[in-house]
């Protein structure tokens, strides 16, 4: 009897816990949250905040207006929005993206080629993303060297 009573008020202590946790969660979702930028070119990372918006970028320049510069990719899923975790898929995407042509950014008449491409972690500081996709991943040509040269964390995706 003692042990079912141990197990019992374990469970319930358990259980307020996670109810607990669960509503900090819910409270502060959607509360602002900042990306701090790289400084002086130094190499950082950084999780995403948003997860639902993601951009494939032609150029490693996050201060281009430039039309097609950068295409924002939404992936659905099944969560209670009906979108999905698009930071979880955007680097495959972005080489599909590169490797079949879909936005017309390989040279004409030369092989296709898919350059190395890394996953930055958007800041205010990038031109032309909606203010709701700051702390987005975007995917860039380049290492880990070209977030640090656009004030960019690498995405820890």
């Amino acid at each position: 009897m003692r042990q079912r009573t141990k197990l019992a008020l374990a469970g319930t202590a358990a259980a307020v816990v996670i109810v607990g946790l669960g509503g900090a969660a819910l409270l502060t979702r959607g509360a602002p949250q900042t990306i701090t930028p790289a400084a002086g070119g130094q190499v950082t990372t950084a999780a995403p905040i948003e997860r639902e918006i993601a951009y494939c970028y032609q150029n490693a320049d996050i201060t281009s207006s430039a039309d097609g510069q950068h295409v924002a990719v939404g992936v659905s899923g099944n969560s209670a929005d009906g979108r999905g975790d698009t930071a979880a898929h955007i680097m495959s995407y972005c080489k599909t993206a590169w490797a079949e042509d879909y936005y017309q950014w390989q040279k004409p008449g030369l092989p296709r080629v898919v350059p190395p491409l890394v996953a930055c972690v958007l800041t205010s500081a990038a031109v032309n993303i909606d203010q709701a996709a700051v702390g987005a991943v975007g995917v860039f040509p380049g290492d880990a060297k070209t977030c640090a040269a656009m004030g960019l964390p690498v995405a820890r995706i």
